[in-house]
C-alpha cells in the first residue's frame, strides 16, 4: 500500500488479469498538454506540481497523492491528473493561477483495472490497455470511456518496482456480467 492518499474504492470483481473497482468521487486538478505520449508528461507534472506546491491562490503547499494519471485523448492531446486530499471541498481546494490547471471533480464509477510493475513508456501502457480491452471483451464488459495509465511511483523508484495501472471505465450492470 502507498504511504501517499489516493482515492477510495471499493473492489467488487477480481480476476487473475484485472478487478472491477467502484470509485468514490473524488476532486483532481488536471491540465491538457498537446503531443506525443512521451513529451507531454513533464509539461504537465510541471504544471500540476507548481499548483501543489503554492502556485494557487492561497499559496498553500499540498501533499503529494496517488495515482497520477495520464488520458491520451486520440486526439494528439494527453489528459493528465493530480488527485487531490480528501480534506479539500470545492469549496476550500484554492484555486490555480495558472489557466492551464483546472479543478474537477471526478464523479464515483465503476473503474475495470489491470496492474503492471516496469517502465510507463507508450508501448508498455498500449500492450497492457490491449490485454485488458480484450479480457474485458470476453467477460463481455462495456466501456465507457477512453483508459488512462495510473502511476503510484515516482522517476526516482527503479522500473521493477514501479506500480503502474490501466484505469478505463465501464458501464454499471457489467460489474456482475465479470
Amino acid at each position: 500500500m502507498s504511504r501517499y492518499e489516493q482515492p477510495r474504492y471499493t473492489v467488487v470483481v477480481s480476476r487473475p488479469d484485472y478487478e472491477i473497482r467502484l470509485y468514490e468521487s473524488y476532486l483532481a486538478a488536471e491540465t491538457i498538454v498537446d503531443g506525443d505520449f512521451g513529451s507531454t508528461g513533464n509539461v504537465a507534472f510541471r504544471r500540476l506540481a507548481a499548483f501543489i506546491f503554492g502556485r494557487n491562490s492561497h499559496s498553500l503547499r499540498m501533499n503529494m497523492t496517488v495515482p497520477v494519471t495520464h488520458q491520451p485523448n486520440g486526439d494528439g492531446t494527453h489528459r493528465y491528473r493530480f488527485v487531490m486530499e480528501r480534506t479539500y471541498s470545492e469549496l476550500s481546494l484554492p484555486r490555480p493561477v495558472d489557466d492551464s490547471v483546472k479543478i474537477t471533480r471526478v464523479p464515483a464509477g465503476l473503474y475495470a483495472a489491470r496492474s503492471y510493475r516496469g517502465s510507463r513508456s507508450e508501448g508498455r501502457f498500449r500492450r497492457q490497455e490491449a490485454e485488458l480491452v480484450a479480457a474485458l471483451a470476453d467477460a463481455g464488459v462495456e466501456l465507457t470511456g477512453t483508459p488512462a495509465v495510473a502511476v503510484y511511483n515516482g522517476p526516482a523508484t527503479p522500473p521493477p518496482l514501479r506500480r503502474n495501472e490501466v484505469l478505463v471505465p465501464i458501464a454499471s450492470h457489467e460489474a456482475q456480467a465479470a
